[in-house]
């Protein structure tokens, strides 16, 4: 499955006053209908429009280094010094290893107290402000590789001891000696006791964890949620969590609409996969599908249409996964909210040099019974 974009273009934006095309896959050769210059340039333009609005907020909805690690209970989590700094050796690939000794477990149990993490900082690299992923090696910077360590600085880490040769894989780290991360220190501090009080079968926290003030905090609850077999056993915790993604969906900042629908595009891959083992149940986990749907649809008339498209697209998807047959294929474009489907071994109906950005895939063909 893959999506494309065909002028470079990226679309996710409001149509304001522009009308909605229909909403139901329509076949045919003109499925999409008028693409002339002074009806692109309403969709781009909506579309820049809606971007802008939820640029404004982005950075308090941007996920820290330590939300990962907090998201899985197998990472341990620890208050740690910096016991020694050894610099590389003129390799290629420069890498200062640090070593680190266990001031104080703030989660899990390990009998191992001292360890050593990689930082991509070396002597006359100067700070990073780059933070994007490596490809080379899947790396993301954490905050140990934008300044020089030193001996007896102490940093919160989530990390693993799967490691080779004494390292410890540290995704996620906070720098204790700057100032401005004791806000995230506090965040992290609340998140465990929030796990802590949960335990492993309560799921109200987590439920209440919907509403927390922190984006981070309120995502990791969603995934503890839609994992929880008490709470998809749950009628009150189906029920107060539609309610609580449906008041998001309300929300007056954009940004929180759009959070509810990768709310639901979460619950519905994780109950694709669980229809796929039950054979295409509508129900567990945490959300019967008919309900993933009808939010979906809902969230397509959102007044900001970068939110919308994204609703379309997912509740296409939705349609295609649950319902469509084996070997058809579908393409799907958000922007224009319309999506076709043909036969595999046919031709596509798109033109060549689509003006916007569309979403391509074939559901597999049905494999032969076994004699």
């Amino acid at each position: 499955m893959k999506r494309t974009h065909g002028s470079g273009i990226f679309l996710a934006i409001v149509l304001g006053a522009l009308p909605l095309w229909p909403q139901e896959p329509i076949e045919g050769p003109n499925v999409f209908g008028d693409l002339s210059g002074e009806r692109m340039s309403l969709v781009f333009e909506s579309r820049q429009v809606a971007e802008k609005e939820l640029a404004r907020q982005s950075a308090a909805f941007e996920t820290p280094g330590i939300a990962g690690p907090l998201e899985w209970p197998t990472y341990l989590i620890a208050v740690t010094r910096i016991t020694a700094v050894k610099l590389p050796n003129g390799a290629a690939i420069p890498r200062t290893r640090v070593s680190f000794h266990v001031e104080h477990l703030l989660r899990g149990e390990s009998q191992v107290s001292d360890f050593d993490v990689e930082s991509r900082w070396a002597p006359g690299s100067g700070a990073k402000n780059d933070k994007t992923p490596i490809i080379a090696d899947n790396y993301r910077w954490t905050t140990l590789d934008l300044s020089q360590p030193e001996v007896g600085d102490r940093y919160i880490l989530g990390y693993s001891l799967g490691y080779i040769d004494k390292l410890a894989l540290a995704p996620g780290i906070i720098d204790m000696q700057d100032p401005a991360q004791a806000q995230l220190i506090g965040n992290m501090e609340r998140f465990l006791a929030i796990e802590s009080e949960a335990g492993p079968s309560n799921f109200v926290p987590y439920l209440e964890a919907l509403d927390d003030n922190v984006p981070w905090i309120r995502d990791i609850a969603l995934h503890r949620l839609t994992s929880s077999a008490a709470c998809n056993a749950s009628p009150a915790c189906v029920e107060r969590f539609s309610a609580t993604v449906k008041r998001h969906l309300r929300s007056s900042m954009a940004n929180e609409r759009q959070e509810a629908v990768d709310w639901l595009i979460w619950v519905d891959s994780v109950s694709r996969s669980e229809n796929e083992r039950r054979g295409r149940m509508d129900g567990l986990p945490v959300l019967p599908d008919s309900t993933i749907r009808d939010l979906l649809s809902s969230a397509i008339q959102d007044q900001n249409v970068a939110i919308g498209d994204r609703a379309f697209e997912a509740r296409e998807m939705f349609d295609m996964v649950r319902t469509g047959p084996h070997g058809e294929c579908f393409e799907i474009v958000p922007a224009l909210r319309k999506s076709a489907h043909w036969l595999s071994g046919e031709h596509d109906l798109l033109p060549v040099g689509f003006p916007v950005t569309y979403t391509t895939g074939c559901i597999p063909p049905q494999e032969p019974a076994s004699k």
